[in-house]
């Protein structure tokens, strides 16, 4: 489904931008990565740490809509913001792909390699950086 699909069908609002809003979802986006940065990776912890790092990604791609004036209804649309709107194809796949595996965890009970969790550690951090680099040239 694409952007405009997704918001005809509900599952994207427009909303008045919302810099305060947008902030506070930044703040807290870096708050869960220095969280997920923090805790020692091990057996035990690779899905709690996995989960902080997608929360970061995630939370900043809301700070990301809410700045453009767009509500997500749900994480799937994110994907497509970035794709079409941030014209961020590379990084929308890398969010979907995130976000599946935290589904896994989160509602099916998966295991998660340490070196998936390890990867993760490098590429959200990137990811964010990346497109807030760009989106602050907007």
């Amino acid at each position: 489904m694409n952007f405009e699909e997704e918001i005809k069908k509900g599952f994207i609002r427009k909303v008045k931008p919302d810099s305060q809003r947008a902030q506070s979802l930044e703040k807290s986006s870096q708050q869960a990565l220095q969280t997920a940065k923090s805790i020692p990776l091990n057996e035990n912890s690779s899905k709690t740490v996995f989960r902080e790092l997608y929360e970061s990604l995630r939370q900043f791609c809301e700070s990301l809509g809410y700045s453009k004036g767009y509500k997500f209804n749900n994480h799937e649309s994110i994907t497509s913001f970035l794709d079409e709107v941030l014209k961020e194809k590379d990084n929308s796949l890398k969010f979907d792909r995130y976000r599946k595996i935290r589904n896994g965890i989160n509602y099916y009970g998966d295991t998660i390699d340490i070196s998936t969790v390890k990867e993760a550690l490098k590429d959200i951090p990137k990811i964010i950086d990346k497109i807030k680099r760009l989106f602050d040239k907007q």
